[in-house]
């Protein structure tokens, strides 16, 4: 008796683990108020989305959604309550402001530009990233609304 109990316990937990849906690390389906707010704001557009945690403790939930502007990828931010954090959208050296380009020039001649984006802000504040790599390190150049140099920031490659 003690087999047969032990048996059918070991096929009924096989069963439920078999009805278990796993979905992987990539399929984020964010809340509600963050889909609608996507939705009203990037209107037509298809996100990838993906999750990150932030905070002095990382954890606050982050939602970021990555889609195609066109020419162009967009990356939006936002909070668990549907809150966009931030913008980035990926852009041509050429569109950033003179000044900044004059400032990378003179300062970092012979690095080439790897990568720029145009941020912005939950507060609507525009900066301008610029990523070159120096000394096998990759480095965020970051510069304000009319190309004036803000900080430089080390990032992971």
């Amino acid at each position: 008796m003690k087999k047969l109990f032990l048996a059918l316990t070991i096929l009924y937990g096989a069963s439920m683990i078999g009805q278990t849906e796993v979905k992987s690390d990539k399929e984020i389906v964010p809340p509600v108020a963050v889909t609608i707010a996507f939705q009203k704001e990037f209107l037509g557009k298809i996100p990838i989305w993906s999750k990150d945690y932030e905070g002095e403790d990382m954890d606050h939930i982050r939602y970021l959604a990555k889609f195609s502007t066109g020419s162009s990828v967009g990356l939006a931010v936002y909070d668990n309550n549907g809150v966009l954090k931030a913008y980035e959208l990926a852009i041509a050296k050429e569109e950033l402001p003179k000044a900044a380009l004059n400032y990378i020039q003179k300062n970092y001649p012979d690095q080439t530009i790897r990568e720029a984006a145009k941020l912005i802000d939950g507060n609507n504040v525009i900066t301008y990233e610029v990523g070159i790599i120096k000394d096998k390190k990759f480095l965020d150049l970051v510069f304000d609304k009319k190309g004036g140099f803000l900080k430089v920031v080390e990032k992971d490659q």
